[in-house]
């Protein structure tokens, strides 16, 4: 009996060596959601201004989009800063919301999840015209990230003036007034921000108009271009 209960547990130990374990399912792509506080974006001008459109399209700028994953990998977005909803009851002017779809709806194995492009978001006419049309967008993701970070490209239209953009967000939105205000691990609450990025607070121009919208100096970025780990 004992040898049969030795030859039937070693026969087992065989068998989980050329199984192994089971391979945890691949994590859903998505991105954090509105109640995060949307994502800083940072905007840096793919090159030259066109005539007369320095002060339209500079070279960095900011904003603030929330976005929302829904049904089948389907994202909408909206830029809440630049493209502020009307006061109730007025309704929702057409095109301010943009809408995409991740590539793949699991997590690939860098880290990753793509967006080709999402439906320009626009506001206003004229003069005042204001309008986003991004693309290729990738997502750090996966149960470390979960969709704090992405880069994009984004062609930019204010006016009569158009720019590409290279953009850089991260996810959530805080103001601050030192590194201390960014520190994932401050007391008594956290920035919220993800540990395993490397950040810190941002006064230089660029941040304006996000830091004012927040009621603050500066806005909690990355130290880092894409994707500023530690």
């Amino acid at each position: 009996m004992k040898s049969e209960l030795v030859t039937t547990g070693c026969m087992l130990g065989a068998l989980l060596l050329l199984s192994g374990c089971p391979s945890p399912a691949p994590a859903d792509c998505q991105t954090l959601p509105p109640a995060q506080g949307g994502y800083v974006l940072r905007f840096v001008r793919a090159g030259p201004a066109a005539p007369g459109c320095d002060t339209a399209t500079p070279t960095e700028t900011s904003d603030l989009w929330i976005f929302d994953t829904i049904a089948s990998s389907q994202i909408v977005v909206h830029a809440a800063l630049s493209m502020p909803y009307p006061d109730l009851p007025a309704p929702t002017p057409p095109g301010v919301i943009g809408q995409g779809e991740f590539t793949s709806a699991q997590v690939d194995q860098s880290n990753s999840c793509q967006v080709a492009s999402i439906s320009t978001m626009t506001s206003g006419s004229g003069a005042s015209l204001l309008s986003y049309a991004p693309h290729d967008m990738e997502w750090l993701a996966g149960p470390t990230y979960q969709g704090a970070e992405f880069k994009a490209n984004v062609t930019v239209t204010a006016g009569t003036c158009t720019a590409d953009y290279q953009v850089q967000a991260l996810s959530p939105a805080v103001g601050c007034e030192s590194d201390a205000d960014c520190d994932p691990f401050k007391q008594p609450f956290s920035s919220g921000i993800f540990s395993v990025f490397d950040q810190s607070c941002k006064t230089d121009p660029w941040t304006a108009p996000i830091a004012d919208y927040l009621g603050a100096s500066g806005v909690c970025f990355f130290n880092q271009p894409y994707p500023s780990l530690k």
